[in-house]
Formats: structure tokens, C-alpha cells, sequence
């Protein structure tokens, strides 16, 4: 009788039921007449850095503060970050930290200070004055150094930037990286994070702790900007290969001489190799967006009591390179004016357009003690149907041989109450290619009716 019981509840007990049939492959067709997509297989789960105290805390004695000393008083004059890439205690800055060494080498040295240590002096070997780099070296040996990265990350990885802003002690922040920032003139990454002063020349690094790029800017907002990791890479290599004497003060302020006047036939060839762009103006024709790293925008005020109309053109490169902190250079800027009345006579509007090119153009930051005076040429010149007259202005870098600024104003002889007038500014270029420039510059300006 039981086993008749038992019986009965078995073949009453409920069919198991069957695993399902394993979804087809990304790569297998669909079964005959179905509709459904094939299902995609999940992502694995992605491997997270580590807690950012834990990373600070494996790799902070890498990171040092530089202390820029002025000699008469014995104290600091301004700060910087630096980091270790070598045993031998060398180590990775900006060249805007360390400029007064290579500028005013009687006036100033350089020492590294780590967290809880003593003051070490530290002797500059090398710079890259185009890439805002420096290699200086402290003579005791170090246990912990960086390693630089040799490709750069996926867009959007995690980053961690290191430095000592503001002279409150060794700080990270963390951030994202997103690429070279494109149509620009210098290489430089896009970081998403804070890079306050005092941080410059730091380095930003992965999780895992490898150097991707060194602080060298910020516009605020979380928006930073990094100097890429294989210009340090490069620079370090030339350094460890250079002779001893390579780096004496005037060996130092040659090699900065001999990098901007590669820089500038670089920049030269690139602009003269490519046909400039015209952009409308009135009935005119002046210059346009020369290359990508110029930004370029315009503008007319509106003003209901003005007798006239000005509509203003211009572009800039928008970066330069640092010199010293009274002295930029490398700079590429252009403006134009469209002036115009139907208020005005003829005699008012002749005098008003006078005005208008007597002002001064903007040059490039400099002091008596960088750069000669402006020497200026004045002469009527024919262009695209247009007598223009010019005025081309240059002076001279005192301590870099060979290199000058250049100042362009042009203006065409007025013509029914209207008239247009440019100006072109160049910073750091030689005499020869500044001057190609500047005719190459004016034979873009023409008149359309």
C-alpha cells in the first residue's frame, strides 16, 4: 500500500524544467524565421585603480617641491613641482619654473624639497624651452622614481596629477584624460581636473603609477593642461647623453637660442607652404583663418549714435612660449578693421581714418632688457587692386642673436567714405622669415568691386 502511495506522487510530481537553448554568437546566424537579435555577450567587469590614498600614499616621496633661491636675500623667489625619473636623482620640471636659472643664472639657483626633509640644491642640465620641459639632478641617489609611459592611455582613464600648489605640501587630484587638444600649435593634453600654481611641472600619472603627461597649465574649471609624457622621455634621454659643459649657463642659453630659431623656420615653412585664406570685409578681402591653430572671431559694435561702423576681424594663435616672466614669444596674431560713414564728409572721414591706424598694435609681452626698440619702414605698396600704405616695424632679442619681433600695419587709401586697415604681429621669428611672412600677408588683401 505505501509503495503504491509513493508511486502515485511521482507520476503526479512536476516535470523539471529544461535549461533554455544557449543564445546564438555574435558571429552565428539567427535560427530560421526568427526575429529576435542574436544577444551580445556582457562586457567584463573593468579593473578600478586603486583608492587614490592608497596610490598617494605608494608614490609621494616620487614628487618634490622646487624652490627657485635669489641669492642676495637667501630666500625662495617662487616654487614649482619637479618628479623623479632616474636613481641617480633626476628629475622632471617645467621650463617656466626654472627660467630665472637659465635668464639670470648670477641671480638665482635651485633646490628640492621632500616632505619631512632638508632642503637639496639642484644643478639644470637640460631644457626644452618650446615644450615648457627642464632636467635638473640633485646629487643624492633616490629609491623611488617614475617610470614614463610609453603610449598614451584610452581617452576618458582615470589620471591622478601631483604637485604642491600654492606652497601647502604634496597634493593629488584626480581627473580624466582626454587627448591631445586639436589644431594647436604645441602639443599639449587635455587633463580634467584641477592644476593650480605651484603644481606646474608635476606629474600626472595612472593608477598603476606611470607618468602620462606634466603639468604645465590650467584655464580654471577643471580644465588643465599637460605637457606629453614622450617630449619628458626625449628630453630626458638627451640630457643623460649630454657632456658635462652642455649644461653651463651660456651653453644653456644657446641651446634655448638654437631651439626657437628651429621652432620658427618649422612654424615658417608650415604658414608659406599653406595658401592663406580670404575672408570678406565690406567690399574687401583681407586674410582669413591661416591654419588650424589660429582662432579666429569678429565683431560689429552697435552703437545708434556712432557717425560710423567698425567691423573688426581677428586671429591669434592663442599660445605662445614662455621666456622669462616678463618675456613671451612664438606668437602669430592678425587684425583687421572695416571702417565705413554715410554721416560723415569726406574731410571728417579722412581725419577719423587717420585715427584709426595711428593706433598702436598689440605686440608680444617684452621689457628694455629683452628687446631692442622698433625700428619701422614706411612705403605705399599695390595689392589685389588696392594701395595700401604699410608700415613694417622690427626689434631685436638682445640675449637670443638672430631673432626679432615683427609689427605689420597696412592701410588702404579710403574710397567712398569706407576703407579697411590690417595689422599683423610676430613674435620670435628671424628678420629673413619674418619678412616673407609679412609679403605673403599682404598679397591676400584685395578689393572686390
Amino acid at each position: 500500500m505505501v509503495a503504491l502511495l509513493v508511486l502515485t506522487l511521482l507520476t503526479q510530481a512536476p516535470v523539471p524544467a529544461q535549461p533554455p537553448a544557449p543564445a546564438p554568437g555574435p558571429e552565428e546566424p539567427l535560427p530560421p524565421g526568427s526575429d529576435e537579435p542574436a544577444a551580445v555577450p556582457q562586457l567584463p567587469v573593468a579593473t578600478l585603480p586603486p583608492a587614490t590614498h592608497e596610490l598617494f600614499e605608494r608614490i609621494k616621496r616620487r614628487v618634490a617641491q622646487v624652490r627657485i633661491i635669489e641669492r642676495r636675500s637667501g630666500t625662495k623667489s617662487s616654487i614649482g613641482s619637479a618628479f623623479f625619473v632616474t636613481a641617480d636623482g633626476h628629475a622632471i620640471t617645467n621650463y617656466h619654473v626654472v627660467s630665472d636659472l637659465v635668464v639670470h643664472p648670477e641671480d638665482y639657483t635651485a633646490e628640492l624639497m621632500r616632505d619631512g626633509q632638508e632642503p637639496v640644491p639642484v644643478k639644470l642640465l637640460d631644457v626644452d624651452v618650446v615644450d615648457d620641459l627642464a632636467v635638473i639632478r640633485m646629487e643624492q641617489p633616490v629609491a623611488d622614481f617614475f617610470q614614463l609611459l610609453e603610449k598614451p592611455p584610452p581617452q576618458g582613464t582615470r589620471l591622478f596629477a601631483m604637485g604642491n600648489p600654492r606652497d601647502l605640501g604634496t597634493t593629488i587630484v584626480e581627473g580624466t584624460y582626454n587627448g591631445l587638444i586639436q589644431d594647436a600649435l604645441y602639443d599639449r593634453v587635455h587633463f580634467s581636473g584641477a592644476i593650480n600654481p605651484g603644481m606646474s611641472g608635476g606629474p600626472t600619472l595612472t593608477g598603476e603609477g606611470r607618468v602620462v603627461g606634466v603639468n604645465v597649465a590650467t584655464m580654471g574649471n577643471q580644465v588643465g593642461f599637460l605637457v606629453p609624457v614622450e617630449h619628458a622621455r626625449a628630453l630626458l634621454m638627451r640630457a643623460l647623453a649630454a657632456k658635462p659643459e652642455d649644461s653651463e649657463p651660456a651653453a644653456l642659453l644657446a641651446s634655448v637660442r638654437t631651439q626657437l630659431l628651429d621652432h620658427q623656420q618649422r612654424t615658417t615653412e608650415r604658414m608659406l607652404a599653406t595658401p592663406l585664406p580670404q575672408q570678406s570685409l565690406g567690399p574687401y578681402r583681407v586674410p582669413g583663418r591661416w591654419l588650424p591653430f589660429l582662432k579666429c572671431w569678429g565683431d560689429t559694435p552697435h552703437d545708434p549714435e556712432a557717425q560710423y561702423t567698425v567691423t573688426n576681424y581677428q586671429c591669434s594663435s592663442e599660445e605662445d612660449v614662455f621666456l622669462s616672466s616678463e618675456h613671451r614669444t612664438g606668437a602669430v596674431a592678425y587684425s583687421h578693421q572695416h571702417l565705413s560713414s554715410t554721416k560723415l564728409g569726406a574731410l571728417r572721414f579722412s581725419a577719423l581714418y587717420s585715427a584709426f591706424f595711428a593706433s598702436d598694435p598689440s605686440v608680444v609681452e617684452a621689457t628694455r632688457e629683452d628687446v631692442t626698440n622698433f625700428r619701422c619702414h614706411s612705403e605705399f605698396v599695390s595689392t589685389g587692386g588696392l594701395t595700401l600704405r604699410a608700415a613694417l616695424c622690427l626689434r631685436a632679442y638682445k640675449r637670443f642673436p638672430g631673432l626679432y619681433d615683427l609689427v605689420l600695419r597696412a592701410a588702404a587709401l579710403p574710397t567712398n567714405n569706407q576703407g579697411v586697415d590690417t595689422s599683423l604681429t610676430l613674435a620670435g621669428f628671424s628678420r629673413e622669415n619674418a619678412q616673407k611672412l609679412a609679403r605673403h600677408y599682404l598679397e591676400a588683401l584685395s578689393w572686390t568691386k
